[in-house]
């Protein structure tokens, strides 16, 4: 298959680490697509025999809108999740003050996320209920706070093309400190590679990273799913293979556009 020769020598590397437009503009580039720029770094446009197609970074053209919308919103993904009796992290969408209280006593210390965040933004760690306060709690999902290793496994068409670690300690800082370790197929979970392609299937994503939270016993929750996630590091690793996502997901584009016709 494709993907498994863009393991040990990609055929679009970097050295530094290029944002997400940039990397997938340089290689439609690469790949004659002539892409031009319409918003600066964010939206551009494709040529695939003689009919444009575009490219907008918030919004994965490999998915569809229902499916984007269902991922986006952290709190419908724990429900669809937990009707398929997936190992969700324990969760709650409180609706006042008291219910997120509750919440906060059970298990001690929480995550407050934004419903419909992204990039680690408005991520709060709460240990004590006047932290609760603070917070437009109806804005934000709770979820039990558990010490893990982070693991995200990268697919492609219900297909993984790429396994990190991140290791950035216990900060929830936005700018933290990170360093992203890239797996050689051979060291991927058959077990967390299962539940990655099942849950794509039922959220029906063609491309999506899904986050699992590996706790000191070992048990793996799904920390989150995300549709549209940054691909610089799966091209510029601190440790480990390269994966040229970005060529991979172009072609993905190309083969559904001639698929079409």
């Amino acid at each position: 298959m494709a993907f498994l020769a863009a393991f040990s020598a990609a055929s679009f590397m970097v050295t530094e680490k290029l944002s997400t437009a940039e990397l997938l503009f340089n290689c439609a580039q690469q790949m004659g697509l002539e892409p031009v720029w319409l918003t600066p770094l964010g939206v551009f446009v494709i040529n695939i025999d003689g009919q444009e197609r575009y490219i907008n970074l918030a919004h994965s053209p490999l998915n569809s809108s229902t499916s984007a919308s269902l991922a986006r919103n952290k709190y419908v993904t724990r429900r669809i999740l937990e009707r398929h009796n997936m190992q969700n992290i324990p969760f709650a969408l409180a609706h006042t003050q008291a219910e997120a209280r509750v919440f906060l006593s059970t298990h001690g210390t929480i995550i407050a996320k934004p419903i419909r965040g992204s990039g680690a933004r408005d991520i709060h760690i709460i240990n004590e209920p006047t932290q609760l306060s603070e917070l437009a709690i109806t804005r934000y999902i709770l979820e039990k706070y558990i010490v893990g290793k982070e693991i995200r496994y990268l697919l492609l068409n219900h297909q993984a093309v790429g396994v990190h670690q991140s290791e950035y300690g216990t900060s929830v800082a936005h700018d933290r400190p990170l360093k992203r370790i890239s797996y050689p197929q051979e060291a991927w979970s058959p077990s967390l590679l299962e539940t990655s392609i099942r849950i794509t299937n039922i959220l029906d994503l063609q491309f999506a990273a899904v986050d699992y939270l590996i706790d000191d016993s070992g048990r793996a929750y799904i920390l989150e799913v995300n549709t549209m996630p940054g691909l610089k590091w799966f091209h510029a690793p601190s440790s480990g293979p390269i994966v040229d996502v970005a060529r991979l997901f172009l072609e993905s584009i190309v083969d559904t556009a001639h698929s079409k016709k």
